[in-house]
Order: structure tokens, then sequence, then C-alpha cells
């Protein structure tokens, strides 16, 4: 039955898209990956950019209900990694909303709680943000010294940069997420353990942090260790995996 489906939306960080997520398969599909793409970015990047996170996680809402015919789904998870945990929460937040708490895990991975501002980068100096993001890995270093690809590559950058700085001006909300919650975290991160921990501060249901060897893009060298967590969570509900 389509219903005992379990699914996992997927989010992705500033600046990337959803091919981050295409090399994940769960052991005989007993789990469907669905990554969503940001307007602008990869397959959708002759859309517009979104402006602020109110009006991209409708535009992701609707594409989850129409596309993906999310409302027959029964069960339900969502992983976010950086800006993504930030998406994944919110949308979270307006599904508990309007269908009290229709989803069954967040998983947060390496993304401070909404309590911890975001350090800006400065996208005009372009040797600056050359060095932000090599600090931060996850993209590669040849790329960067790409003009074709600095071109194309900025405006996108800048625009999930100004949607996170605006975001943390905004109205949080009065209480708690009552939502399971997983947080991943790498032992090199450039997001520390205590503002990760912070997530506690809104989500109800904090079930365990998982520290992984690597950077801000642990999860490259990690795949099929966070695959396994994924998965011992939202099938078990549990997890045996050590921190």
């Amino acid at each position: 039955m389509k219903g005992l489906k379990k699914t996992l939306f997927c989010f992705p960080y500033a600046g990337g898209s959803s091919s981050f997520y295409r090399e994940w398969k769960f052991d005989d599909d007993v789990i469907e990956v669905i990554p969503l793409e940001y307007p602008g970015h990869g397959s959708k990047y002759s859309e517009p950019l979104c402006e602020n996170m109110t009006d991209l996680t409708d535009i992701l809402l609707k594409e989850m209900e129409t596309k993906h015919q999310m409302n027959s789904l029964e069960n339900i998870s969502l992983f976010g990694h950086s800006m993504g945990a930030i998406v994944a929460y919110e949308i979270a937040a307006k599904l508990e909303e309007r269908d009290d708490n229709k989803v069954e895990h967040l998983f947060i991975s390496s993304k401070s709680s909404p309590k911890y501002k975001v350090d800006q980068i400065d996208c005009s100096n372009t040797k600056h943000l050359k060095q932000s993001l090599e600090k931060i890995g996850g993209t590669n270093k040849e790329l960067l010294e790409t003009e074709d690809f600095m071109n194309i590559f900025l405006p996108i950058i800048q625009s999930d940069l100004n949607v996170l700085a605006n975001y943390h001006h905004e109205k949080k909300r009065e209480k708690k997420v009552g939502n399971k919650a997983v947080l991943l975290l790498g032992s090199n991160d450039t997001v520390t353990k205590e503002s990760i921990e912070s997530w506690n501060e809104y989500i109800e249901h904090i079930e365990g942090l998982h520290i992984l060897k690597g950077d801000h893009f642990y999860i490259k060298q990690n795949q099929d260790i966070v695959l396994k967590i994924i998965q011992e969570y939202v099938l078990n509900s549990r997890c045996g995996v050590l921190i």
C-alpha cells in the first residue's frame, strides 16, 4: 500500500541544488527520497530567485502537495542540510499548524538554531567570498577559479545568504514545533556543537545528536552512515549508531 511508504523530502544548502541528494538510495527502497529544488537553482535556474524564507517555503510546500501528492502520503520526514535545515524546520512548522504535526522526523544537519545569526559573507568581494567558501568546504576549488561558474553562482549564493540574513530579523515562532528531530554535525564543522544543540529551544523532541568525522560537508565522506542513521530513526524511531 502506498500509505505505508516512507517518504523523505530533502532540502539543499545555500547555493546548492537538489543534485546534492541524487545518490541517496535506501536498502530495498524502504524510504523514497524526494529532493526539492529551490527556484533559481539547478533544474529551476530559469525561475526567479526567492527573496525571503516565507515565499521560499510556500513555493516548496505547494510543489510538495501538487507534484508529489504529499497529502496522500502518511509517513513523511524532512532532511535539511545547512540552509536546508531552516527550510525544513519552517515547512514542518507550517505543516503542524495546518495538519497537526504531519511530519514524523525532522533531520537537522550542520545548522545552528534560529537563535544564532548567520555570519555575513560579502558577496561583492569575490576574493573574500571564495576564501569563505573554501573554508566552509563543499565547493570545488577549481570551479571557484572559473569565471563562467562564478558569474552563474554569485547571484544564487548572494540571494540565499540574503534569505537567511532576513530570516533572522523576522519574528520567531512563539511555541516549539512538536516534531521528533535528529541533529547531525561534522566533527570539524564551522557550526558548533553548542549552537546546533540550541535547537531544543525550537523543537519539542530532540531524539539524538550524531557527530561524524568531517567538515561542514561531512555528508560526502559519510553518506552510508548518514543514510543508516536516517533509516534507523524513520523505520525504528531509534538509532544504534553512536555519536
